[in-house]
């Protein structure tokens, strides 16, 4: 044998290996094209489209999904095609030997429901808010029962209109989540839903607060979508794209985040009556506010007026020491920031609950425990 035929013998292997690469990829085009009939080019493009996808090809394994694209479009109908089973028609009532009937698509106003057994949340439109006795309506879900309202909760003059009533008889009826503060975030695609015809696809564009001076034991956060909500829009809910509640639209078109209504949601929940949670602070968000002699940009800053003490009288705080112009900046382990409220923090601890809360007084870090009142 030559000194070259080692050579030769790796440049056969070379050749013998690309060949049956070759062969390998045209095998699998034919294999496509005639027996899958799937025309697109697979080493072309990273992307799957899951919309055509057929019967031979039904077991997917996607093993990196952060990677996986889906188109919005498909998505935002996906997400209502879950929530509609969430959502009921109120309708006024009609009698069984009456001529009339019930138009499906176009209710008085729709209930979401928060309990599995029948309670139901909704803002009521404007011109129902002094006359809606339950009695004169029934609800209609999805798949077309009809039931009765047989009662109505005590909550009253809830922030967006908001009332909670229940339904006879009602059972297995889906439930969606409630989206928390901390699962909120600017930019993040939201679709708003009024009935059953109207739904708009839009995103958070911004927090706002209803004044400069907050209270600890009232929501004060507003959520902005970045399109505007007209009269079709009022009295509606909006979800992510999960198909959790994120807000309720009021009948003036504000949106109240979700979280806000946390203990009543829980009360109907655990069927028994919650107390809402009071600390008794009004403060300025130094987030949002900047005061020549603070260098601080962000905490709670207990501030007082002329007509609203930072303390109030006898609540928790008072009880424990806290003072005008000390800055709460920790509830527990969660800092108090742009993104974090002091109120909306409170707002997801009960009444009787123990907190801890870490405050700057003349720059000195402190901390003490508070156990939270019942708000009165």
């Amino acid at each position: 044998m030559s000194a070259k035929s080692p050579g030769r013998f790796i440049t056969i292997i070379i050749i013998a290996v690309l060949c049956g690469l070759v062969a390998g990829i045209l095998g699998e085009v034919v294999t496509r094209v005639y027996i899958l009939k799937d025309f697109s080019l697979p080493y072309l493009t990273n992307e799957v489209n899951l919309v055509d996808l057929n019967s031979r090809r039904s077991n997917l394994i996607i093993q990196d999904a952060k990677k996986v694209v889906v188109n919005q479009d498909v998505k935002v109908a996906e997400t209502i095609n879950s929530i509609r089973p969430a959502l009921l028609g109120i309708f006024r009532k009609i009698n069984a030997n009456s001529e009339a009937y019930y138009r499906l698509d176009d209710p008085l106003f729709v209930g979401l429901s928060i309990t599995s057994d029948g309670w139901l949340a909704a803002s009521l439109p404007d011109d129902l808010k002094n006359n809606f006795s339950i009695k004169n309506y029934v609800a209609i879900s999805s798949d077309r029962k009809i039931y009765e309202i047989d009662k109505i909760s005590d909550f009253k003059n809830l922030s967006g209109d908001l009332i909670f009533f229940h339904l006879t008889n009602a059972s297995n009826l889906p439930v969606k989540k409630m989206v928390s503060r901390t699962d909120l975030s600017l930019g993040q695609a939201v679709v708003v839903i009024s009935d059953f015809n109207n739904a708009l696809l839009s995103s958070l564009s911004s927090f706002q607060k209803t004044s400069n001076l907050l209270s600890s034991d009232t929501i004060n956060a507003r959520l902005v979508l970045a399109s505007e909500l007209g009269n079709t829009f009022a009295n509606s809910f909006v979800f992510n794209l999960a198909g959790d509640l994120v807000a309720v639209v009021s009948s003036d078109r504000e949106a109240i985040p979700a979280f806000s209504y946390n203990y009543y949601w829980q009360s109907l929940i655990e069927k028994e009556e919650l107390a809402r949670p009071f600390l008794g602070i009004n403060y300025l968000d130094l987030s949002r506010v900047k005061l020549p002699d603070i260098n601080l940009d962000k905490g709670a800053l207990i501030y007082s007026t002329t007509d609203r003490q930072g303390i109030v009288k006898n609540s928790p705080a008072a009880q424990v020491g806290l003072e005008v112009d000390d800055v709460i900046i920790w509830i527990n382990n969660q800092e108090i920031n742009n993104t974090n409220d002091l109120a909306d923090l409170i707002a997801t601890h009960r009444a009787g609950e123990t907190i801890t809360i870490t405050y700057l007084r003349d720059n000195t870090r402190k901390e003490v425990e508070v156990k939270l009142s019942e708000f009165k």
